[in-house]
């Protein structure tokens, strides 16, 4: 196995057995072998499992399964994380084949028993988080086989106002907006539209029903939206006036990210292709022709280092985009994909797109067939 690639990952759970003080002094976090590090139990008043990950390139955690850690730190062999606004510490030593050592909290020191388990093939996707750009790069040039397995439904539209969506809609005047307009012209007035009324706010998160006017009525009580909100929102607007989009997820190869980016695409008649619409950076794509492209397109782009362009409207939140960096951070979020096969007022549940020679333990149904998932809608 690469050194590289060996150097990507482990998973840590932590065993909590009761208080203890500890005054040996800690092992280097540096030296710990990548792999897994495994145990059972809870942590302090959580009642949850912690679960941590030693990528060689820096440390991601869990705590349950949903519950992301925030601020991992490693100094001078101490990890530091912060789960609900309380700080933790973690301290280990060596105890023969296993690891003894201590996390504290402010108001209470637990012991942490772990064993070492190697990771198998398919958890090495997971090093990818914190690897450096060219291995995730490397990595979507390593998986881009997609081949055909009949297991994707094809698209489903509504459109048109439906009469619940239709007095938010009125209440904004989005006839006067974009009731005069079609296709690409279209979506460049929605998506201008939305992103001028609405700030991205990466921890706002609506979690009512999906209807994309629910999702308007939250944000015009002042609360910002995150790139999810938005791109259900810019998709449920265009639908209102006759063109077929849809939100799109865009995931790293790793389980262990919670940092996906939604995005959408729209269908244009007179190009007779998706269009690349970015509602948290006002953004539309191009490639060194000028021509529009889609998002199937953009990981081609990324692979093979082609020439990529914004137009000159793109902004977040008001303030500069940074080309370079969104294309690093696609980097790592156009791995695999998830979009609903029905889009309407509800929107159905998702089916993901993952490479061949990948397994994603994931309550959803998964695909390996590129060319269905991307498939055009009916005219």
């Amino acid at each position: 196995m690469p050194k590289r690639i060996i150097m990507m990952i482990g998973l840590i759970c932590l065993l909590i057995s009761g208080c203890t003080v500890r005054t040996n002094p800690s092992v280097s976090l540096e030296s710990l072998p990548i792999g897994y590090y495994e145990g059972t139990g809870y942590i302090g008043n959580h009642d949850q499992r912690l679960l941590l990950m030693n990528t060689g390139y820096g440390w991601l955690g869990k705590i349950g399964r949903y519950g992301t850690i925030q601020q991992l730190q490693e100094q001078e062999g101490t990890l530091t994380f912060v789960f609900r606004d309380e700080e933790f510490t973690l301290e280990l030593q060596k105890q023969g084949d296993s690891y003894q050592g201590a996390l504290q909290s402010q108001d209470q020191q637990l012991t942490v028993d772990l064993t070492w388990i190697e990771p198998d093939t398919q958890a090495l996707l997971n090093f990818s988080v914190l690897a450096p750009l060219e291995e995730k790069s490397a990595l979507l040039a390593n998986y881009q086989q997609f081949p055909a397995d009949g297991q994707v439904p094809p698209y489903q539209f509504e459109l048109g106002k439906d009469s619940e969506a239709s007095a938010w809609l009125d209440r904004h005047q989005l006839d006067t907006i974009l009731g005069d307009k079609t296709d690409t012209d279209l979506m460049k007035a929605a998506l201008f539209w939305v992103c001028e009324q609405y700030d991205h706010v990466s921890n706002s998160q609506y979690r009512g029903e999906s209807q994309f006017d629910n999702v308007g009525n939250f944000a015009d009580d002042g609360n910002g939206l995150n790139c999810n909100n938005l791109s259900v929102l810019l998709s449920g607007i265009l639908r209102s006036y006759g063109v077929k989009a849809v939100p799109i997820w865009c995931l790293s190869a790793s389980e262990w990210d919670s940092d996906c980016h939604v995005i959408v695409q729209a269908y244009s008649e007179s190009l007779d292709q998706w269009v690349f619409l970015d509602p948290t950076y006002n953004l539309m794509l191009s490639d060194d022709q000028g021509n529009y492209i889609n998002v199937e397109a953009l990981r081609s782009i990324l692979i093979e280092g082609q020439p990529l362009n914004a137009n000159p409207e793109a902004n977040y939140n008001g303030k500069p985009f940074d080309l370079e960096n969104y294309r690093n951070y696609m980097t790592k979020n156009t791995f695999r994909f998830e979009r609903p096969a029905f889009c309407g007022r509800f929107i159905s549940e998702k089916v993901m797109l993952v490479p061949e020679g990948t397994n994603y333990s994931k309550n959803t149904m998964t695909t390996t067939d590129w060319e269905a998932f991307w498939a055009l809608p009916e005219r």
